[in-house]
């Protein structure tokens, strides 16, 4: 049997290939500090890399994987720490044996603190849509559990760190796999409008906008929930849904208003604030040219003496 490559005697550095979000630029420091206890390097495998290691630390922004990244937490208890989503960080806990799966150019920004052990396989895009004749619509997630595609990251592991003993014939079915199953999970990308959306990142999208609807946001922030460049995504929206983000924004916040004046009490005045408008006037404005009257007339007619 192989010994798996990362022992003290045959230390090997990680060659996960990552990429700044900005300029594209290879970051080959970016888990320069990682333990790799194993890897797929020598296997001769076409189209995917597999890691297994450790690392204590792991602070990055807007960094993307080379590649659709898919990670297995092989920590025994709950892996928790740090994301940034739209300008804003947020704790996220991994249980063991479960999850991560990036995109391939998807911008994202992690803090971690605790000792995290992982297995990792980048997936060549190119090679996956030659083997599944299309792509796969895959969206970032965090934490996810499934029956299949876990199992799948296992047995790839346990490969690598057996030494690769079933041969390149292996790594081309486990692409295949890997692929189907994320097909599976997400799709296709080509039942997508070409440059638009996916549903799953509207529904992100909108979710978030409930969660924050009475603070100030921005396109900027919608477009770091979408992983795309404030102009990108600002045309991806449009062609997506047939409005401006803005208007999306402004409609959203327009439908709670409508909602609050019909199942609460609250001054008008507040519900304008509880929708994120800077003042009363704004919102009767925005509210009249769209329902074709004021808040309170809508209000009355709601509840009629």
């Amino acid at each position: 049997m192989a010994r798996p490559r990362g022992s003290p005697s045959d230390p090997e550095r990680s060659a996960l290939p990552w990429a700044d979000a900005h300029d594209g630029r290879r970051r080959d420091d970016v888990l320069a500090h990682a333990q790799v206890l194993a890897s797929s390097r020598t296997f001769g495998w076409d189209g995917l890399y597999v890691e297994v290691g450790e690392n204590t630390r792991w602070q990055v922004e807007n960094l993307v994987p080379v590649g659709h990244y898919v990670a297995i937490s092989r920590a025994t208890d709950d892996f928790t720490f740090r994301v940034c989503e739209a300008g804003v960080w947020r704790t996220v806990t991994m249980p063991p044996g479960s999850l991560w799966v990036q995109p391939a150019k998807q911008p994202f920004s992690f803090d971690v603190t605790t000792t995290a052990r992982w297995g990792g396989a980048i997936l060549d895009p190119v090679r996956l849509r030659a083997l599944l004749g299309v792509d796969a619509a895959i969206e970032p997630v965090i934490g996810l559990d499934d029956p299949v595609l876990g199992p799948l990251m296992q047995a790839l592991v346990a490969e690598v760190l057996r030494g690769g003993t079933s041969g390149r014939r292996f790594g081309d079915a486990m692409l295949l796999a890997l692929g189907a199953q994320l097909l599976r999970l997400f799709g296709e990308a080509r039942a997508i409008p070409r440059g638009g959306l996916t549903g799953r990142t509207l529904t992100r999208i909108g979710d978030w906008i409930d969660a924050h609807v009475a603070e100030p946001i921005s396109v900027a922030a919608l477009a770091g929930i979408a992983g795309l460049s404030e102009a990108h995504f600002a045309r991806a929206f449009k062609q997506t849904t047939g409005v401006a983000p803005h208007r999306f924004l402004m409609d959203r916040r327009l439908e709670r208003g409508k909602r609050m004046l019909a199942d609460t009490e609250l001054p008008i005045a507040a519900v304008a604030a509880a929708c994120g408008f800077a003042d009363q006037a704004h919102f009767t404005r925005q509210f009249t040219r769209t329902f074709g009257a004021t808040p309170g007339v809508l209000r009355g007619r709601y509840r009629p003496d």
